[in-house]
């Protein structure tokens, strides 16, 4: 008898032990899904990674945004809007020969090549521009700057289309109420070339050219030399001229400097974002 009830649980116990294990192994296995239950279940895990995607990628990428002001004329605002795409390119090498290509009748063609160079100034917002009347046609000219010291000025015609007039890193560039536009090289040969848009032909044209040399002498600079007519093989100009024939060239151009009313040349949510 006491054989029979041992051997009886025995038999309670494995029987036990046995539907334990079936449910142990059956917790590990995730239930099949039906076939639309799988497609939902892509569907969302898909839909999860794309909308985490272009957030990180915003969070790395800035995009910049040119400030185009209400009353801007159509063609400048295509040369802004390729000033934005130079701006968020992901090659703005300017070395780059695909990049080159791009400023040399390409899709960047209105831009001016050495402002772009710096362009990470734009992130500080030092770059303006303002809308001014400079040829008296009535159509304003675009004059893009660095802080207050403008660096090209944009100006259209319906025959010409977009023209650009621009200073280079060794020249200085200042704007005259008579409209007369004044370049004034650095360094001991210092020369000065003015400029005055004429209609007839549509562009900028130089009317006259000076130069002076100086020498350091005593601790400070002193005029040795004064020059005007055409450019020669070496940089110089040919003719010799007085102290006082230089001054009277001068005074033929010179007047007040012309004041603008400068505009951000980038969006400021630009600057926030």
């Amino acid at each position: 008898m006491k054989k029979t009830v041992f051997l009886g649980m025995i038999l309670i116990c494995v029987i036990s032990f046995h539907a334990c294990a079936k449910v142990e192994e059956n917790e590990d296995i995730m239930p099949p899904l039906s076939s639309s239950e799988t497609a939902e279940y892509a569907e969302s895990e898909e839909s999860e990674t794309e909308s985490i995607e272009p957030e990180e990628i915003l969070s790395e990428q800035k995009q910049w945004k040119v400030n185009i002001c209400s009353d801007m004329p159509e063609p400048y605002i295509e040369v802004l809007q390729q000033y934005e795409q130079f701006m968020n390119a992901d090659n703005r090498n300017i070395n780059d020969e695909s990049v080159r290509s791009k400023f040399e009748g390409g899709e960047w063609k209105d831009l001016y090549d050495e402002l772009c160079m710096s362009w990470s100034a734009f992130t500080e917002n030092a770059y303006h521009y303002a809308l001014t009347d400079l040829t008296g046609d009535g159509f304003p000219e675009m004059i893009i700057a660095y802080k207050d010291i403008p660096e090209v000025i944009y100006n259209y015609s319906e025959t010409k289309g977009i023209g650009m007039e621009c200073e280079s890193s060794y020249f200085h560039m200042t704007i005259y109420e008579n409209g007369i536009v004044e370049y004034v090289s650095a360094g001991s040969y210092s020369s000065t070339t003015y400029l005055q848009f004429q209609e007839d032909v549509e562009e900028w044209v130089v009317l006259d050219r000076i130069a002076s040399k100086e020498t350091w002498d005593s601790g400070k600079w002193i005029n040795e030399a004064y020059y005007t007519g055409d450019w020669d093989g070496n940089g110089r100009l040919t003719d010799t001229i007085s102290e006082k024939e230089y001054l009277q060239i001068q005074e033929k151009y010179v007047t007040e400097p012309m004041q603008f009313e400068w505009i951000p040349l980038i969006e400021k949510k630009s600057l926030d974002n």
